[in-house]
């Protein structure tokens, strides 16, 4: 297999990607793994993932950040500081934003 794009995806796209594909057929192991995770741990839908993910892009955000924190949705200040560790130009009143904007969701 040839890989000829990466894009990283929210965990709730992943768990749409691998229901649509279990009604066409049968999972592979590692597929049927990480759906079982997926359906176990994934705490958004899918439109509010895609909702939170817009919101987060107008505060010009890195995508791999966005998609961690869709993903988490992280309601601590500790936690979100942590995941945005690199980040260098991060101020305070960021952050605030960005909990406030996760804590819609």
């Amino acid at each position: 297999m040839l890989i000829s794009n990466i894009k990283p995806i929210t965990d709730a796209e992943a768990k749409e990607i691998l229901a649509k594909k279990m009604k066409n057929r049968e999972l592979n192991y590692e597929q049927q793994m990480a759906y079982e995770y997926l359906k176990n741990t994934v705490k958004l839908s899918k439109s509010d993932s895609e909702k939170l993910k817009k919101e987060l892009e107008e505060l010009g955000l890195k995508e791999n950040k966005i998609i961690n924190i869709v993903n988490l949705v992280p309601k601590d200040e500790e936690i979100l500081k942590l995941m945005l560790k690199k980040e260098k130009e991060i101020k305070p009143a960021q952050i605030k934003k960005i909990l406030e904007i996760v804590k819609k969701y």
